[in-house]
């Protein structure tokens, strides 16, 4: 009787975790972020990042030098330009963002410093002055272009209209939202190995997300890769001034972000990709060397297979022939081709299985970025290529190691809630979903509702434990 009692009684219900307990079930020791978690989407880290910029703004201290120093910062005698940011002393991680308030408060400083009227003997006095009053416009201008963007984005995506917080300092606000965007068209084109199944499961789970519950689907799909206002504004100036206000961890998530929408449109293109691309990656150097790390991670699976040829690899810099012929499969002949392949090396093989034995059956299901073993297979993964890159096994490069400098944690500098009061974590970001990409192609498919392989159904997951048991079992 007591079983039947307890068999026909309601589910108890649970108070969803706090903020803190919400945080910590994301926390992975070593690094700061991990995977695609939608920070953009947590409304306690997006106020702490605000709350953060305001603390900074209020501890910030602006050193002045003597007018002639000051003069020459702002207009080298090499001839160089100082970015309007560089003049006035904002922008840049350690502050997080500006507003108008910022801007008159920084040009109040300088102006008496520089002021011709009070420097009669330096000849130099007004183009400094000159190019100081030009800084504060353009940054003035650059906050018109970064609010009106960020209106576009919350209208495209269904979202609420930005706050008037948002607005006062809208660069944490707008890079926000185009993570939100490049993450919703990953996860709705979906990427790598996708059954069709898994496609309509996806379509589900992402009108189910609190993420993106007011978004138009199959409009944001069209708008993204039909029509060039998306593209143009990944590619705009203001975009990059936003990028450089943001914390090292989001910006290489973005970098990873925007090489993924990249490599999808390629997918629904038979390989080619809009030339506006090209705008994107020289706005984004750092993108470069992160598609150069992949492509040499890629190329590592099939080193030291005996009597193995690399792949074919073409890169001109810009990002666009990475991706000439690399359409997404849907033939399950094609994934038995690749997987079957006798060509990869012992590295690769030993990671391709691992990855296939973690992850479910695509025809089934799929777990998300923040499922604990797939974390856990990423990040020894990580450390593996990490190792690699450091000591230059099989010639890895300087260019790879650079592109490993991305996602290094530095030393904290914000100011407020979020300053870390815990070791420095070693790396600012992992990028699981990328890890898995590369080393399962032909195998692993990420969309909306998460992450699987192409395991037959039926398929039940190992553990990374369990992986390394079989492999001493054996």
């Amino acid at each position: 009787e007591v079983r039947g009692a307890e068999a026909n009684a309601k589910p108890r219900w649970r108070p969803p975790p706090t903020p803190d307990e919400r945080m910590q079930q994301l926390k992975v020791e070593g690094s700061e972020l991990y995977g695609d978690e939608a920070w953009f989407a947590d409304a306690v880290v997006r106020s702490q990042l605000r709350t953060s910029i305001c603390e900074a703004h209020r501890e910030q201290k602006i050193l002045m030098g003597s007018p002639s120093e000051e003069m020459c910062r702002i207009c080298p005698e090499d001839g160089r330009k100082v970015g309007a940011g560089a003049v006035l002393r904002l922008g840049g991680a350690q502050l997080g963002g500006y507003g108008e308030t910022d801007i008159a408060h920084v040009y109040r400083q300088l102006s008496r410093v520089l002021h011709p009227d009070k420097n009669p003997d330096l000849p130099r006095a007004r183009e400094a002055f000159l190019r100081l009053s030009e800084a504060a416009d353009e940054l003035r201008q650059s906050l018109g272009e970064q609010r009106t963007a960020l209106q576009f984005l919350t209208v495209g995506l269904g979202q609420p209209t930005a706050s008037q917080e948002q607005l006062e300092r809208p660069q944490e606000a707008l890079f926000a939202e185009v993570c939100r965007l490049l993450s919703a068209v990953c996860g709705l084109a979906g990427e790598g190995d996708v059954p069709s199944i898994a496609q309509g499961r996806a379509l589900a789970a992402f009108t189910a997300s609190t993420a993106f519950r007011l978004c138009a689907a199959q409009q944001l799909l069209t708008a993204f890769f039909n029509q060039p206002d998306f593209l143009t504004l990944l590619s705009a100036v203001h975009l990059r001034a936003a990028y450089d206000c943001t914390p090292k961890r989001h910006q290489a998530q973005f970098l990873c972000w925007l090489r993924r929408a990249m490599s999808a449109e390629a997918c629904r293109c038979n390989g080619c990709i809009r030339e506006g691309w090209s705008s994107v990656t020289q706005r984004y150097p750092e993108l470069v060397l992160w598609c150069g790390l992949r492509e040499r991670i890629g190329m590592r699976l099939w080193e030291s297979a005996q009597g193995a040829a690399l792949p074919a690899l073409g890169s001109n810099g810009s990002g666009r022939t990475e991706f000439g012929g690399r359409g997404r499969s849907r033939s399950r002949g094609r994934r038995r081709g690749i997987r079957e392949v006798g060509a990869f090396g012992k590295w690769g093989r030993k990671w391709r299985t691992a990855v296939a034995a973690v992850l479910p059956s695509g025809e089934e299901a799929a777990v998300p970025a923040t499922d604990a073993e797939v974390r856990k297979l990423a990040y020894v993964m990580w450390k593996d290529i990490a190792k690699w890159v450091a000591e230059d096994v099989e010639g890895a490069g300087d260019e790879a190691a650079r592109g490993l400098a991305l996602f290094h944690a530095e030393p904290d500098r914000i100011a407020g809630p979020l300053r870390c009061s815990e070791p420095l974590a070693e790396w600012a970001f992992v990028p699981i979903s990328d890890l898995l990409l590369v080393v399962g192609e032909g195998r692993v498919g990420i969309t909306a509702e998460g992450i699987f392989a192409d395991n037959p159904p039926g398929h039940k997951r190992l553990s990374l434990a369990d992986c390394y048991k079989k492999k001493a079992a054996t």
